[in-house]
């Protein structure tokens, strides 16, 4: 950020909103139920681990739209742009 470079219009609209995020830092700091992301104990994912899949009829059953054992989506339409 040091390397900014802001009109004096700029300054005057920064400063305070940076002096506001940078207080915000500091709440976080202080709340001691945060864990270092470098402590293994502090894992931000759940453990993968195999468990029975969600049975088909039931999955189907909250598909808003079916085709025999599939659920059916929306085409995805391109241009020959991409």
């Amino acid at each position: 950020m040091a390397r900014l470079h802001l009109g004096p219009d700029e300054v005057e609209t920064f400063v305070p909103q940076l002096g506001q995020i940078l207080d915000y830092f500091d709440q976080l700091n202080q709340y001691d139920g945060l864990k270092e992301v470098s402590d293994p104990s502090a894992s931000l994912e759940a453990a993968d681990e195999p468990r029975p899949s969600m049975p088909r009829q039931e999955l189907l059953r909250n598909a808003p739209e079916t085709l025999d054992a599939f659920v059916l989506v929306p085409q995805v339409k391109t241009t020959s742009d991409e």
